[in-house]
C-alpha cells in the first residue's frame, strides 16, 4: 500500500505536537504555583480564667490541621503581658501523631496556641504576641472559661429568681392587702349587726310597742270621734315607719349567704319601677356569678340601685341597661340610659340639697373600688363601678 503525505499534512502535524506540549507546560506550570494545604491551629479545652501570676498549672488540649514535618507548637498564657507556657526554658509542646496536643500552662485571662517552624526562638514575654510569618505558621487566641457567676446561664437563673422574687413579693403584698381589708369589712359587718340589733331591741321595739297602745286607745275612742280619723293615719304612719326600719335592719344585718344576688336585686328593681316611663329595662350578665363578700355586695348594690333610681327618676329615659360583669380580675356594674344627661358642673360638684353621687363615690372610696360617670346633656348617661376581683370575691377556699 503505498501512502501520500501531502505538506499540508505535516504544518498541521507539527502544530498539534506544539499545541500539546504547550498544554503539558501551562498545566504543571499551574500545579507548581498552586498554594499549599493551609495549617490550622484548634484550642479544644482551654483553664479558667484567671488574673494569672500564680504557680497554679492547669491543662491546655487543642488540635492541628495540616501541620508540617518539624512545626510545633507554643503556648501563651495572659497575665497582663504574656508569658510562654509552660516555662521559659520550655516553650516548645509537641504534635502526637493524631495531630493533637496538650501540656500544662500557667492560669491567665486568655491563652493562645502558635504553630511555629522548626528554630523559631519564641520570646519569654510579650506585650503583643507574634503575628503569622517569620516562623510563625498559624496562631489562636481564646479566652478563658470565665467563673460561673459570668457564665450566660447563671445570669438567666439570676433574672429568673429575680422575678420570682418580685412575684412572691407582689403576691404577698396582695394577700396582705387582702387579709387588711377583709379585716376592715369583718369589722364594719360587725360594727353594722351590732348596729342593727341596738335599733331592733330599742327604736323598732319602742316604736311597736306605741303602735300596740295606740292600737287600744283607738278601739276605745267612739266611732263618731272626731279623733278617730287623726288616729287612724297616725296608727297607718306609725305602721309604715316600722316596717321601713325593719328593712333597714334586714339590710344591715346581711349574712354571708348572699341569699339575694346581684342579679335577681337589680332585677326587683325594674319591677319596683316598672310604672315608670321607662319602656326597656334589660339586664344583661357576662360570666359566672361568684359568691361576694357581704359588705362589698351590699355597697355594690347600694350604688347600683342609686344609679338606677336617678335613671328612672331624674333621666327621663327610655331604655335602661344594667351589665353584670364578673371575671377573675374584677366585678364590673355598669348602668346606662339614653335619658337626658347630668350637666357637666353637676357632675363635679353635685347637685344642692342632694347627695347621690357624692354618696356613690364615697362608697366606691371606702371599698377599693373605681366609681367613673360619663354623662352629657341630652347624651345619655353611664355609671361604671369597677371593683378588683380580689376585694369583691370570697376566695374559693373561704367556701363552705
Amino acid at each position: 500500500m503505498i501512502v501520500h503525505t501531502s505538506k499540508r499534512d505535516i504544518v498541521r502535524f507539527f502544530r498539534i505536537i506544539t499545541g500539546l506540549f504547550l498544554f503539558v507546560v501551562l498545566f504543571s506550570s499551574c500545579s507548581a504555583d498552586r498554594p499549599k494545604t493551609t495549617s490550622i491551629i484548634e484550642l479544644i479545652s482551654v483553664p479558667k480564667a484567671d488574673k494569672g501570676g500564680g504557680p497554679e498549672l492547669d491543662i491546655i488540649k487543642g488540635r492541628v490541621n495540616g501541620a508540617g514535618p518539624n512545626q510545633r507548637i507554643v503556648l501563651y498564657a495572659r497575665s497582663g503581658a504574656w508569658y510562654v507556657q509552660p516555662y521559659a526554658d520550655q516553650p516548645f509542646t509537641n504534635i502526637e501523631p493524631g495531630s493533637t496536643w496538650s501540656n500544662q500552662t500557667h492560669l491567665g485571662t486568655e491563652y493562645a496556641a502558635l504553630l511555629v517552624e522548626a528554630g523559631y526562638a519564641p520570646p519569654s514575654v510579650t506585650i503583643e504576641l507574634p503575628t503569622s510569618g517569620n516562623g510563625v505558621v498559624a496562631v489562636v487566641i481564646k479566652e478563658g472559661i470565665p467563673p460561673f457567676w459570668r457564665r450566660w446561664w447563671f445570669r438567666l437563673l439570676l433574672g429568673l429568681a429575680g422575678l420570682g422574687v418580685l412575684w412572691l413579693l407582689y403576691r404577698w403584698r396582695l394577700h396582705q392587702l387582702s387579709t387588711q381589708l377583709n379585716m376592715s369589712f369583718e369589722a364594719r359587718l360587725a360594727e353594722r349587726t351590732r348596729i342593727a340589733q341596738d335599733l331592733h331591741d330599742t327604736l323598732l321595739q319602742g316604736l311597736v310597742s306605741a303602735s300596740m297602745q295606740l292600737h287600744v286607745a283607738n278601739d276605745r275612742i267612739a266611732d263618731d270621734s272626731p279623733a278617730k280619723p287623726l288616729v287612724g293615719r297616725v296608727m297607718q304612719l306609725m305602721a309604715q315607719v316600722i316596717e321601713e326600719g325593719r328593712d333597714a335592719v334586714r339590710g344591715l344585718r346581711s349574712t354571708s349567704g348572699n341569699a339575694d344576688d346581684l342579679e335577681t336585686a337589680f332585677s326587683q328593681i325594674g319591677q319596683e319601677f316598672a310604672s315608670e316611663q321607662v319602656s326597656d329595662y334589660r339586664l344583661i350578665v357576662e360570666g359566672t356569678a361568684r359568691q361576694l363578700h357581704p359588705l362589698i355586695r351590699d355597697e355594690a348594690y347600694r350604688i347600683g340601685r342609686e344609679a338606677l333610681v336617678n335613671a328612672f327618676r331624674h333621666a327621663q329615659a327610655s331604655r335602661i341597661e344594667v351589665e353584670l360583669e364578673y371575671s377573675n380580675k374584677h366585678l364590673r356594674i355598669l348602668v346606662r340610659d339614653d335619658g337626658s344627661g347630668i350637666d357637666s358642673k353637676v357632675l363635679e360638684t353635685g347637685r344642692d340639697g342632694h347627695w347621690g353621687l357624692a354618696g356613690m363615690r364615697e362608697r366606691a372610696e371606702s371599698i377599693g373600688a373605681r366609681l367613673k360617670v360619663l354623662s352629657r346633656a341630652q347624651a345619655g348617661t353611664e355609671v361604671e363601678l369597677l371593683i378588683p376581683g380580689n376585694i369583691a370575691f370570697v376566695p374559693t377556699e373561704r367556701k363552705k
